[in-house]
């Protein structure tokens, strides 16, 4: 499963802790993806804020994209 919002990454944390309880995977692997998918939340919470944010006229003619921004200096 590959998670794509909030709900399935939910589901993916409770499958991890079901794991962790069955001795199938060690805490530390438990560990990591629980701190991968708080990781994705953060991103998925900055998304939201920013598609609300845009919904905002005044705010979104005054906003810089910086997506659409080249960043040459950095290596590839």
């Amino acid at each position: 499963m590959m998670p794509v919002n909030t709900k399935s990454m939910f589901a993916l944390l409770c499958k991890t802790m079901e794991k962790l309880e069955t001795d199938e995977i060690d805490a530390a692997k438990a560990a990591a993806m629980s701190k991968l998918i708080g990781q994705a939340s953060n991103l998925l919470n900055y998304e939201l804020k920013r598609a609300a944010l845009m919904c905002n006229n005044q705010f979104k003619a005054e906003h810089r994209i910086l997506e659409l921004k080249t960043f040459d200096y950095l290596p590839e």
